[in-house]
């Protein structure tokens, strides 16, 4: 009975194998001689792309792996062929059945090294992901795999521990379940990583990771490196980053143990930095001279210390639900010298720190000349709120600001709230957004701070050539519906009367109303924003 479960188990094993190269250029090599004449003419001469597909299935096997996925940009007949440059499989992807009970890690352990003695040693591997079962410890197993991945040239890793089911948690309550849940990953595997000279990006999740020597072996070769729910502590951040010392990006989520996060200036290389959710984090200094990205979302930071702002030209700000009270924090201060910035979010508790802040430092802010793109994360919008956006573009001038979003809030009414903050009535700013040409609103719903804020807009740009507002059906309460209607078919027809009869300073604004969100703009923060 066991073998047989044990058979259908290893037929479950989740092994993503691309297709077979000799197989694709036997049916690219019977047409090539039939699309040869059209390629020619279509591409000039572009004789890379006549080539015969194994030379160029040669030339990839010469670049590395991002390199080689870039050629897909030269034209339709390269476009995938870097996933067929290795014999086959060239990436493994490992992941087990989500209906095992407690034997699931020997079952796994024992169904992937059936795969990769079956595959051979020395042969290429361009990436390989491993979902580990939560049900073991896996330093032995994980040691083996890796330097089995170092034989291979791998230069794409990601390894992640699975989280067990709630079914299996409520199985083993209490602390017999927190015991489990250590076992379940492996506390010291960094040296082995360290043999994969190759490796180019990494990918951690639910790891522990042990602080490492100082001696420790470079990955010289790394340039992206990811940590997710991984208990990682400050030092050992510190050295792992130390380590790579071409790194060029550092994405860190859910690391829980983390406090204040110290990129130094060994970093020389480094131009994004992530972190989301880290709840525990109190500080960020940075001494990476080459910085030009950082997206931060999680509880307020008290220190925010960059070594050079003037060079930060994305920066993401969001800290989520609103406090009892404004944290200390300088953060104002931080943003009053990103004096380069081009593409930047800011949450509503940052907004209420400009107005708390800034009015004391207002020759300070006029300094966003260069900023493009603005995107405001609206968690609430009551009147506070709404003088808060206002008292921004007073303090903040954005004379070349290109495009908005505004993310409003999902409830039908803003919750009540303690006023710690006395906002004095800010009437709409007198400023020209005269280069600003697209405005997106989400979760619209027709609040009275929100039209007004569509009537500020529509009066004071006057190059806009886009106004696109979501106003999903789902949050208009059956209630809502019925008294906005009056004679409409639809609470968006309600809503295209309404805004028809606003100013608009630009005459050819068109005004787009829909349920649902096309995607056809989107702000350079949604796939930050979506992660949240």
């Amino acid at each position: 009975m066991r073998q047989r479960k044990k058979s259908r188990w290893a037929a479950d094993l989740s092994l993503s194998l691309p297709p077979s190269p000799s197989a694709s250029a036997s049916r690219s090599s019977s047409s090539s001689s039939s699309t040869s004449s059209s390629a020619g003419h279509q591409g000039g001469d572009d004789r890379f792309t006549e080539l015969p597909d194994i030379i160029r299935l040669h030339i990839l096997s010469l670049l590395p792996l991002k390199y080689a996925i870039r050629t897909d940009a030269l034209s339709s007949r390269w476009r995938g062929l870097w996933r067929l440059r290795w014999p086959p499989p060239a990436a493994l992807e490992f992941s087990p059945p989500t209906d095992l009970g407690d034997a699931a890690g020997d079952e796994f352990v024992a169904g992937v090294d059936r795969c990769l003695s079956a595959r051979g040693r020395g042969r290429r591997i361009d990436s390989l992901s491993l979902a580990l079962p939560p049900s073991r410890r896996y330093d032995f197993d994980i040691k083996r795999w890796l330097e089995y991945a170092a034989s291979c040239g791998v230069e794409d890793l990601r390894l992640v521990v699975s989280h067990p089911s709630p079914a299996a948690t409520s199985a083993r309550p209490g602390r017999r379940a927190r015991r489990h849940d250590r076992a379940a990953v492996p506390s010291a595997f960094f040296f082995s990583i360290c043999e994969c000279s190759n490796l180019a990006r990494l990918t951690l999740s639910g790891l522990h990771l042990s602080s490492p020597s100082s001696n420790i072996k470079q990955l010289s070769s790394l340039e992206v490196l990811s940590l997710h729910a991984a208990h990682v502590t400050d030092a050992a951040l510190r050295r792992i980053v130390a380590a790579c010392p071409f790194l060029r990006s550092l994405d860190l989520s859910l690391c829980r143990k983390l406090r204040r996060i110290v990129i130094s200036a060994a970093s020389s290389r480094l131009t994004s930095l992530t972190i989301i959710d880290c709840v525990r984090a109190l500080e960020v200094t940075i001494s990476a001279t080459s910085l030009r990205r950082f997206r931060f979302s999680g509880n307020y930071l008290t220190t925010y210390s960059f070594d050079s702002p003037n060079r930060l030209e994305d920066v993401y700000i969001s800290s989520g639900s609103p406090v009892s009270s404004l944290p200390w924090s300088n953060w104002v201060k931080a943003l009053t010298e990103l004096s380069n910035v081009k593409v930047l979010t800011l949450c509503n508790l940052s907004l209420q720190c400009v107005m708390a802040e800034g009015t004391k430092a207002i020759g300070e802010f006029r300094n966003f000349r260069n900023l493009r793109e603005l995107q405001l994360l609206m968690g609430m919008m009551t009147d506070d709120n709404l003088m808060d956006v206002f008292g921004f573009f007073r303090l903040c001038e954005c004379p070349r600001l290109e495009k908005l979003f505004i993310e409003l809030p999902t409830n039908m009414r803003d919750p009540f709230i303690e006023k710690y903050l006395v906002v004095s009535e800010e009437v709409p700013p007198d400023v020209d957004f005269e280069y600003l040409k697209i405005i997106k609103l989400n979760s619209f719903k027709g609040h009275s701070n929100e039209m007004r804020l569509v009537r500020f807009f529509l009066e004071k740009a006057g190059s806009l050539e886009s106004l696109v507002v979501v106003a999903p059906n789902e949050l208009m309460g059956e209630e809502y519906n019925k008294n906005i209607m009056d004679g409409c078919p639809s609470f968006l027809h309600f809503f295209q009367l309404q805004l028809s009869r606003f100013t608009k300073a630009s005459g050819s604004a068109q005004i787009t109303l829909s349920e649902h969100d096309d995607h056809k703009f989107r702000p350079t923060h949604w796939e930050v924003y979506s992660k949240v």
